[in-house]
């Protein structure tokens, strides 16, 4: 179970399988050790397929897409954009 306040996560992190109560191998596992076998599948919900080397997902190209939109939220041009797109809100041309 986990409290999250203010954004901050108070808890502790658990298998990527619903109710597993097995503890992770380390922080930065996504399974525990009986379910591991589950890092070579999609990280999509409903995909069966396996994922391709250096990749979260398989060679779908949606399933592709959503983990290069996911990783582009970690880049600076992407939170740049961001900052441009609420400054013109907070400045319109006509004022």
């Amino acid at each position: 179970r986990v409290v999250v306040i203010d954004g901050i996560t108070i808890g502790h992190p658990c298998c990527g399988i619903y109710n597993c109560p097995e503890p992770l191998i380390s922080n930065r596992h996504r399974f525990c050790h009986g379910h591991n076998h589950h890092h070579k599948i999609c990280a999509v919900d409903g995909c069966l397929e396996a994922n391709e080397d250096g990749y979260m997902t398989c060679a779908e190209p949606d399933d592709r897409l959503l983990e290069t939109n996911h990783k582009k939220r970690d880049k600076a041009f992407f939170q740049l954009r961001g900052r441009l797109q609420r400054s013109n809100v907070a400045h319109p041309n006509d004022a």
